[in-house]
């Protein structure tokens, strides 16, 4: 009976002392591991402190004690304090990782990948190809209504023809290219075995069927066999129509394309042809020499400008009729690429406002009209601005060039609210004759006449710039993808570049992003 009772009661020892040791028994967990680093809505950069912020939890009854954090640098730099700041000073991804400790000596580790660019490389040629022939008076490219192709006139001489270029946006090879003066030739409406151009001053725009417009002098021919020829391309390079006009001077026109697909060319005897499908009406507008433009609004108003007193103007389209000429202290535009002659295109803001620059007497101006062609207001430079235009962003800010330095007066790009107070200016050394550009991110892109160019951040500060050759009079264009594209000369020769800039595309809510209004140059109000 004693061996029995003796038995039990170690038994009931055993269990209660195995189950206190299963109470006492404490299963500790690590740290939860995290971090956040500062915001860069424009993206990091280098040169510019990163604060990397500890966001780790601990379990519960713990404390975190230590940290160490690897910043994936070439010299392995480390840090132990719990929310750092570092610098990198190279471009590149970069792997950062925390690892946390408790006070059990517990660990959990965390690794993010950062990426930080250098602003000064963000500006890249993707391609360069040769054009032959001549730019002048500030002819520009266009984009192709597929995104595939980008055109570009060049003029010709007595020895070679005038030309329409397609180059593969994605390879920056020659697509086709559209001999004018055998187009000129082969489309004369009395026969001309002559016929041909030479400078071409005005540019390329695409409508929304992929045609390719443009106007062009014959100036090979003599006499009345001369004609001014408006020319519809297809997307593969063939003529689609043709419409030879009587003979006129010519400068810097930019067909305008309405929604309902017509083509609107002007000439400088001050007529305006409204052309649908090579079928032309012609309006005798009453304006004198119209040299630059052209833009038209959703209400059936075509701006351009001209010569002198010409100044800008409305059209009535459906009136037939001029509505409104602005002059007011207009100069004699002795600054512009070619004899005084303005190229500048005007844009038209969401409300019907127009905006454009212009030369004066003395210095220049930047100026918004009411849809009346009244003055709403002006912003008065000390450089002459004949050629360009203005870029407007969503926002209703206006983006200008102010045209022409002096060795006392630098020129650039200058910013300015929806009532024409100053946002702020950002000076270059070198002219800037060309129309600014906005892109996705709202960054302000232009080239002076020495080939530089430029990415202007929101804020007016430099982003990039980039030498992209010895000289330039031709304004870029940017395709939804990003890609830019612009005309300089370099080592001698004309090329046509494209240069990827970081940006996604061109600023699709802008209400003006760049020259023509789109991609396309078509000129039409959103």
């Amino acid at each position: 009976m004693k061996k029995i009772l003796y038995f039990l009661t170690m038994a009931l020892a055993l269990i209660v002392v195995s189950s206190c040791s299963e109470d006492d028994v404490v299963y500790n967990t690590a740290p939860r591991a995290a971090f956040t680093m500062s915001e860069a809505p424009e993206g990091y950069e280098i040169n510019k402190a990163i604060t990397f912020t500890d966001a780790s939890t601990p379990e519960a009854n713990t404390n975190i004690v230590s940290w160490l954090w690897s910043f994936g640098d070439e010299a392995n730099t480390t840090s132990t304090e719990k929310s750092p700041t570092f610098t990198y000073t190279k471009e590149g991804v970069y792997n950062v990782t925390l690892t946390v400790t408790d006070n059990h000596n517990l660990k959990a580790t965390l690794t993010k990948s950062i990426t930080v660019l250098d602003p000064l490389a963000a500006i890249s040629v993707q391609w360069a190809a040769n054009l032959s022939g001549s730019v002048t008076g500030g002819s520009s490219p266009a984009v192709s209504a597929d995104g595939k192709a980008v055109y570009m006139l060049t003029g010709g001489n007595a020895a070679e023809p005038g030309r329409l270029t397609a180059f593969n946006i994605a390879s920056g090879g020659t697509s086709w290219v559209l001999d004018i003066d055998a187009a000129m030739v082969s489309n004369h409406p009395t026969g001309s075995a002559a016929a041909g151009c030479k400078d071409i001053y005005s540019s390329p725009s695409v409508g929304a069927d992929g045609n390719v417009y443009f106007i062009v002098r014959d100036l090979k021919d003599a006499g009345a066999n001369r004609r001014l020829f408006t020319f519809a391309a297809k997307p593969n390079g063939s003529v689609a129509w043709t419409y030879a006009g009587p003979d006129a001077n010519l400068y810097a026109i930019t067909p305008a394309v309405d929604a309902q697909g017509n083509v609107y060319t002007a000439q400088r005897k001050g007529k305006i042809w409204k052309i649908n499908n090579g079928e032309c009406t012609e309006y005798a507008s009453g304006l004198g020499d119209i040299t630059g433009g052209l833009s038209v609004s959703k209400t059936g108003q075509l701006y351009g400008a001209g010569k002198g007193n010409t100044g800008y103007f409305g059209f009535d389209i459906a009136a037939g009729a001029g509505a409104w000429v602005y002059n007011a202290e207009f100069g004699a535009a002795p600054t512009a690429f070619t004899g005084a002659l303005r190229s500048s295109t005007p844009s038209i803001g969401a409300d019907g406002t127009l905006y454009a620059v212009a030369d004066k007497t003395t210095g220049g101006m930047v100026m918004a009209l009411n849809a009346d062609g009244s003055l709403k207001w002006k912003y008065d430079t000390n450089t002459s601005i004949a050629d360009g235009g203005v870029a407007i962003a969503a926002d209703g800010t206006v983006y200008a060039n102010l045209g022409i330095a002096t060795e006392d007066i630098p020129s650039g790009v200058v910013a300015l609210n929806a009532d024409g107070s100053v946002k702020w200016t950002y000076a270059v050394e070198a002219s800037v004759q060309t129309t600014p550009m906005i892109d996705n991110r709202g960054y302000i892109h232009f080239i002076d006449a020495q080939g530089t160019y430029y990415i202007l951040k929101a804020d007016g500060t430099l982003f990039s710039s980039l030498s992209l050759g010895e000289a330039c009079k031709s304004t870029p264009v940017m395709d939804a993808e990003g890609n830019t594209f612009v005309v300089v000369t370099k080592d001698g020769a004309l090329q046509m570049l494209c240069v990827r800039t970081r940006a996604a595309s061109y600023a699709t809510d802008a209400v003006w992003a760049m020259r023509g209004q789109n991609p396309q140059r078509t000129g039409l109000q959103k």
